[in-house]
């Protein structure tokens, strides 16, 4: 199980107030269940879901904790009655990701399994977590698909991690006290949760003027941090770095994220004196961000690309000059008492002579 990827953790609120309804036929997929996440929180909206335990019922849930699944879980969320097998986790990403419902399956040796159901789905999920065999709500299922689907997860899915446009599978444990003391009364749900992008470019802005004009070039290998509010503050920080990457041969770079708030740090690179300044020209796709930008707030599947940053070096201009004279004896030299010559016009070329403009 690949785990505590902070990106995908990081920015989820604590803790939700929801809905649900079974079967999940009321938007998205066929699932085993609907819920509506409605908390004023960054991952507020419609999700198919589904359940990872069903020695708990659901009735009367309405809020609970949020957790990722692929961050390390409080002990408590892990053994028997909750989440018995979380180093399969990820084979659980691997099958809300893999459009399954509504498809035809083949058996080990080819043979037609049939068209999977969302039945099918839910009881493979209880089959690699849980290890249960109720049948509660599975409708038109088959164990023999149930059983290939999770097969399959196990093997194909170890490792898994999804990507921008994918889904995240966030756990909500259901928990109605009001104590102060974390206990989850309730089975615990699994919301599918699509996956953002942020990123993307470094640039070399030869004129410093923070927008980045034809023929600027991307800068490769310069360091771009991910920076969350991870203390849970209200304020995201220099040193709250939750992710790292460098930019690609184009200048270019990219965080997969859950729905949040970011900011982009980058780290001025080498060979570069000074950072462009920032928000010039009123168009954010073509400006500079500075060394950290403003807060980012993305939705689920939401993706932004204007997150950029201009390096110059300052250079000290150079003079050229200075003196037209009468050479009065034709030597090419600038004898005693040889006067300067007014009103010549002078023009600066390059090496192929055409004329310097600026």
């Amino acid at each position: 199980m690949t785990d505590n990827l902070q990106n995908f953790s990081a920015a989820l609120p604590d803790e939700v107030t929801f809905t649900w309804k079974a079967p999940g036929n009321q938007f998205g997929d066929s699932s085993y269940l609907d819920i509506t996440i409605n908390s004023d929180s960054t991952i507020d909206g419609q999700y198919d879901a589904w359940c990872i335990d069903s020695d708990r019922s659901l009735i009367g849930a309405t809020k609970g904790k949020v957790f990722s699944s692929y961050e390390e879980l409080p002990p408590e969320l892990i053994g028997p009655g909750n989440i018995e097998k979380p180093e399969n986790l990820d084979s659980l990403n691997w099958i809300i990701n893999q459009g399954f419902v509504g498809t035809e399956l083949l058996g080990e040796n080819g043979d037609n399994l049939g068209t999977i159901t969302y039945g099918d789905i839910q009881r493979a999920i209880w089959s690699i977590l849980d290890d249960v065999n109720i049948t509660l709500g599975l409708g038109n299922f088959s164990e023999e698909r149930a059983q290939r689907i999770a097969e399959l997860a196990l093997t194909q899915g170890d490792g898994f991690v999804p990507g921008f446009g994918q889904k995240l599978a966030v756990i909500i444990t259901p928990d109605e006290t009001d104590d102060g003391v974390f206990n989850p009364d309730k089975q615990f749900i699994i919301a599918e949760v699509e996956l953002s992008k942020l990123g993307n470019f470094v640039f070399e802005d030869t004129d410093a003027d923070g927008i980045q004009d034809a023929g600027e070039e991307g800068i490769a290998g310069v360091t771009v941090n991910l920076l969350s509010d991870v203390d849970g503050d209200g304020e995201i920080e220099a040193n709250e770095i939750i992710d790292t990457t460098t930019t690609d041969a184009n200048g270019e770079y990219h965080f997969t994220v859950v729905a949040g708030d970011y900011k982009v740090q980058f780290e001025q690179p080498e060979g570069f004196s000074e950072v462009s300044p920032s928000q010039q020209g009123g168009n954010p796709e073509v400006d500079s961000d500075g060394l950290i930008s403003d807060v980012v707030n993305l939705a689920p599947g939401e993706e932004d690309l204007s997150i950029d940053a201009g390096f110059f070096n300052n250079i000290e201009p150079a003079g050229l000059g200075d003196f037209v004279f009468e050479d009065s004896n034709g030597n090419g030299i600038q004898d005693a008492g040889e006067s300067g010559v007014d009103g010549v016009l002078v023009k600066l070329q390059n090496p192929d002579g055409s004329a310097v403009t600026d």
